[in-house]
C-alpha cells in the first residue's frame, strides 16, 4: 500500500475551493445579477468591472476544477490500487476512472464505484477490529439524488429563474455532500494504511528477531563443534 493522505486531503482543498467559488457566484448572481445587468449599461466602469468580475471567477473555476481532477483521479487510482492489494473490489484503478468520466451517465456509475470502496473498506477495517464508525451511506444517496435532480434540471429548456435558482441549490448541494462523506472515507482511509504500515513493521521486526535468533543458535552449534 502506498499513503493517499496528500493526495485526499488536496482533493479535499481543491473541492472545498470550489464548493466556495459555487456559493459566491451563486448569491451574487441571484442577489446582484439583475441590478448589475441594468446598471452597467449605464456605467461604462461598472461594465468594465462587470466583465473584470466575470474574467476572475471563470479563471478561478477553470484553475480550481483541473486541480480538483487532477488530484481527485489520483486519488481515485491510488484509493482502489490500495484496497487490491487487501481485497477484491469490483473495479481497476483505470476502469474507474474511465467510468466516472462517461457523460451524463458517470455519475450514476460513480455512485456504483464510491459504493463498492465503502464496502470494501469497511470489510477490512472490521476484519482487522479497527472499525469505529459506519460510512454514512445516507449521505452518499442524497449525493446521488441530488446530482440527479442536477442532471435531470439541465436538460429543462427553460428561462424559469425559479428553475435556475432550484439547479443551482441542487449542484451546491451535492458538492456539499461529497465533501462530507469523501472527508469521511478518507479518514478511513488513512486509519487503514495506518494499520497495515504497521503491520509490516512489526512482521519485519519479528522476522529480524527470529533470523538473529537462528544466527545466534547457529554460532553456538558451531562453538560447541
Amino acid at each position: 500500500m502506498q499513503d493517499n493522505t496528500k493526495r485526499g486531503e488536496r482533493t479535499l482543498f481543491w473541492l472545498k475551493v470550489l464548493f466556495v467559488l459555487f456559493i459566491f457566484l451563486f448569491f451574487a448572481n441571484n442577489t446582484f445579477g439583475e441590478s448589475m445587468k441594468s446598471m452597467r449599461q449605464e456605467s461604462v466602469g461598472l461594465a468594465v468591472a462587470y466583465i473584470a468580475y466575470g474574467f476572475v471567477c471563470g479563471f478561478g473555476l477553470l484553475i480550481s476544477s483541473v486541480m480538483f481532477l487532477v488530484y481527485y483521479f489520483s486519488w481515485l487510482h491510488r484509493a482502489i490500487a490500495n484496497l487490491r492489494i487487501l481485497t477484491k473490489p469490483d473495479f481497476s484503478p483505470i476502469g474507474a476512472i474511465v467510468l466516472t468520466l462517461i457523460p451524463i451517465i458517470g455519475f450514476v456509475l460513480h455512485f456504483w464505484i464510491f459504493n463498492d470502496m465503502v464496502g470494501c473498506q469497511e470489510k477490512c477495517m472490521e476484519e482487522r477490529g479497527i472499525l469505529k464508525g459506519r460510512f454514512p451511506k445516507k449521505l452518499l444517496v442524497a449525493w446521488f439524488f441530488a446530482t440527479l435532480a442536477v442532471v435531470v434540471l439541465m436538460f429543462k429548456n427553460s428561462d424559469m429563474t425559479a428553475l435556475n435558482v432550484i439547479q443551482n441549490l441542487f449542484f451546491v448541494t451535492s458538492i456539499g455532500l461529497y465533501i462530507k462523506f469523501l472527508t469521511f472515507y478518507i479518514a478511513q482511509e488513512r486509519e487503514l494504511f495506518q494499520y497495515h504500515t504497521e503491520t509490516l513493521f512489526r512482521k519485519r521486526v519479528d522476522e529480524a528477531i527470529r533470523e538473529r535468533d537462528i544466527q545466534r543458535a547457529a554460532d553456538m552449534l558451531r562453538e560447541k563443534e
